[in-house]
């Protein structure tokens, strides 16, 4: 997994390959280092991701809980349809903010 994290008032990890229990510390250890310098604000591009395991969703939702303990917010983009699958089977696509692509996944925040 590879993370291009784009610092900002709205904050972009742009994720590329698998988020499961080899890869999400990483996820988690990137996103607790824009949230420790004040950027709460978070968008998780994950255009690049091909599968979302238990241990991927754990730290979705581990980031979207210390973002709102910080007034923030996280929100999801560029979901693909694998990937959307997944999070539908796990009840995520009804627990977090999804959108089509990173400018309107930066617009929610307006």
């Amino acid at each position: 997994m590879q993370i291009t994290t784009t610092l900002g008032p709205v904050t972009v990890l742009a994720i590329s390959g698998s988020i499961d229990s080899a890869t999400f510390f990483d996820l988690v250890k990137e996103a607790d280092e824009a949230l420790s310098t004040g950027h709460a604000r978070l968008v998780l591009d994950l255009s690049g991701v091909d599968y979302v395991g238990s241990g991927g969703l754990m730290a979705l939702q581990s980031i979207a809980s210390r973002a709102a303990s910080q007034d923030g917010k996280m929100v999801l983009c560029s979901v693909g349809q694998q990937v959307s699958k997944i999070f539908s089977l796990a009840g995520f696509s009804k627990m977090l903010d999804i959108f089509p692509d990173t400018a309107a996944a930066k617009a929610s925040f307006d």
